[in-house]
């Protein structure tokens, strides 16, 4: 359709290694460490994962869902997407990067 810009889409096998690299200190796709397991987690919402305990400030949000967008959001910048969350991890300042792990986690 004219006029529409296509959607840049990450590259899964990257976002492996990003999802390695940067989150596999504290998650993992199956089990609960100390985050949350972080498999199917695209369009679920946000803090629903039984069997672990969020912080408020992230419970709060928990009538969204985690799509591409708010991944992105949250990704970027924890901290600005739900203050007082209790995440110890800045964020992922490439978009290439925060592209390539959503591409990733929403496989």
């Amino acid at each position: 359709m004219p006029g529409k810009k296509k959607k840049a889409s990450g590259d899964a096998s990257k976002g492996e290694r990003v999802f390695k690299n940067l989150c596999g200190v504290c998650h993992s796709l199956s089990s609960h460490s100390t985050g949350p397991a972080l498999g199917g987690i695209g369009g679920a919402n946000i803090a629903s994962g039984d069997g672990f305990s969020y912080s408020s400030a992230l419970s709060s949000k928990a009538t969204l869902k985690w799509s591409a967008a708010n991944l992105d959001r949250w990704l970027k910048s924890p901290a600005n997407f739900a203050p007082g969350n209790a995440m110890a991890f800045a964020g992922i300042p490439s978009a290439n990067d925060r592209a390539d792990l959503i591409a990733y986690l929403m496989g």
